[in-house]
This record gives C-alpha cells, sequence and structure tokens, in this order.
C-alpha cells in the first residue's frame, strides 16, 4: 500500500473553496402565543458585529482578487503545490505535482501536469470535447462537452469525477460562490517575502481554513494560497505557489487542439466503464490519471 492516499481525490480542492457558508443570525418573531396573537414585543436580531477596519481592508482585497480573475478572458500561469497525506501513525507525508495552464474564455483551457513521482498528465477544454492524456502509461481519454468552459469544469469535476485543483478559481462564478460562504476574513499583513508587494489575508469557511497573498496594485492575482483542512485528522494542508502570471498569452489555436500520440489507446473515464459480472476489467482513466 503506497502512502499517498486520494486526500486531492475528484473534486476535492472544488469543494474546499465552494465554503460552507454560516448560519443565518436572525430570529424570526413568534406568532404561537396563547391568544393566538402575535408575540408584541421586538423582534429578537442577532447584532452581527460591525467589521473592523482590518477586516473590510481584507475582504476588499479579497473582492478585488476574485473579481479580477473573473474578469480576465484569457491567462496562462504555472504553479507548484504539495498537499499532506496523513498516514495512520498520525505522521503526515507531503506530496506535490506543478502545472502549466493557459486559459481563454469562453471556452479554451490547456494544462500540462507533472506529479513529484515524474508522471505526465495533459488535459484540454476545446469548447467541444474534454480530453485527457497520460503521457507515460500511453493512454487518453475523450468525452463531448460543448458549451462554455465554466460547464466544462463542473462536468469535469462533479460527473467525471476527475482532478481540478482550484478548478473553482478559473471559473466566472468565483466571486459569487465565495461572497457569501465565507464567515470570517482578516488582514495579516503587507509582506513582500515573495519578492512582490503582497497582501496577506486569512479567512475561515465551515471546515476550512484558507490564506491568500494577494498582489498589491491594478492586477490583484493569487501569488500563494494555503488550504487547512481543520476538521480532518491531522489537519492536512493544501498549498500552491503561483509564477509566471500572463494576462495577455499569446496564444495560437493548435495549442487546444487534442492530437493523441500515435500509439495512445483510447480508454474510458472511470464513470463511464461499469464492468459486467465475471468480465475483465480494462484500463479506465480516473482522478487526474493517477494513482
Amino acid at each position: 500500500m503506497t502512502l499517498r492516499n486520494q486526500f486531492l481525490s475528484a473534486g476535492g480542492l472544488v469543494s474546499v473553496l465552494l465554503l460552507a457558508g454560516a448560519p443565518n443570525a436572525a430570529w424570526a418573531a413568534r406568532a404561537d402565543q396563547p391568544d393566538g396573537q402575535p408575540d408584541a414585543s421586538p423582534q429578537r436580531v442577532t447584532e452581527v458585529p460591525a467589521l473592523s477596519e482590518s477586516q473590510q481592508e481584507a475582504a476588499a482585497h479579497f473582492k478585488a482578487m476574485c473579481g479580477y480573475l473573473a474578469s480576465l478572458q484569457s491567462f496562462s500561469l504555472a504553479y507548484r503545490s504539495g498537499y499532506d497525506v496523513v498516514q495512520a501513525t498520525g505522521q503526515k507525508i507531503e506530496f506535490g505535482e506543478t502545472r502549466r495552464l493557459v486559459l481563454m474564455r469562453p471556452g479554451r483551457l490547456r494544462m500540462e501536469e507533472v506529479s513529484i513521482d515524474g508522471t505526465r498528465d495533459l488535459v484540454i477544454f476545446d469548447g467541444r470535447n474534454i480530453s485527457v492524456l497520460n503521457a507515460d502509461q500511453g493512454v487518453y481519454a475523450q468525452v463531448p462537452q460543448p458549451g462554455p468552459l465554466d460547464d466544462a469544469l463542473g462536468y469535469f469535476v462533479r460527473d467525471l469525477k476527475m482532478r481540478m485543483p482550484l478548478a473553482l478559481m478559473l471559473t466566472t462564478r468565483f466571486p459569487e460562490v465565495l461572497a457569501s460562504r465565507i464567515s470570517t476574513i482578516d488582514y495579516v499583513e503587507h509582506t513582500e517575502i515573495l519578492g512582490i508587494p503582497t497582501h496577506h489575508i486569512a479567512g475561515r469557511g465551515e471546515n476550512v481554513d484558507f490564506q491568500f497573498w494577494i498582489r498589491e496594485g491594478e492586477r490583484p492575482l493569487p501569488l500563494r494560497v494555503v488550504l487547512t483542512y481543520r476538521d480532518s485528522p491531522g489537519q492536512p494542508q493544501y498549498w500552491a505557489n503561483f509564477a509566471d502570471w500572463d494576462t495577455s498569452p499569446s496564444v495560437v489555436e493548435d495549442d487546444f487542439v487534442f492530437v493523441p500520440p500515435a500509439n495512445a489507446r483510447q480508454i474510458p473515464f472511470a464513470v463511464q466503464f461499469r464492468r459486467p459480472e465475471a468480465s475483465p476489467s480494462p484500463p479506465v482513466a480516473s482522478g487526474g490519471l493517477q494513482p
């Protein structure tokens, strides 16, 4: 049995970023008095404390980052990420991967991935199909999925059960999804620890703590993110460092054309395959074509 598990299994990081919101704080007036009349006392409403100056600053920077990412018609970047896998002994073992991606709205995405064990994967959305290639195993899977990138990403993670860490950040729905699902947020510090003037903010959702380092200025791009699964055993973390941001990348249509290698075999996605009784099991594409 390997040390690696499914900490980043299909949709893992997407569900992390779909942070659950705080419960509604309002109390409704009661209308169940013995005389059948509404309670004449004033309506009880739990007061929500006013945001401090630090919290307002953090919220403003976070909103600016989310809105800016969603507004971009194209961009490219590279990032290196790592994640903890908690063992039965409680020890944490870190695994990781590097990715390069280029995105063009409304319906183009190319992502190249190299995992820590050297496995190379390629994912392409071309507005008509989703294609995934494992270059080392010489296999690929492909499925029709016409439409905008937001829908393709949702289908990729939710329906095909494939891995796409931080997929929500690539969608135009990023601001609206997160806006109502963060319970607390605060400003930590202004820092140049990443070599660029950066705003460091921290926040909490229902089950996940998060930190973002956001570039200062007119292009509030994320430079680093750390997610802590505080309710999971060992409180494992996921982190990613972003680099080589280009908001006007030079791309050609061929970048989004999937051409399988001559000797590659096409296989189904895991959710497309249902093994009949006593029949052999063919290879399937699962979770980013990763073990």
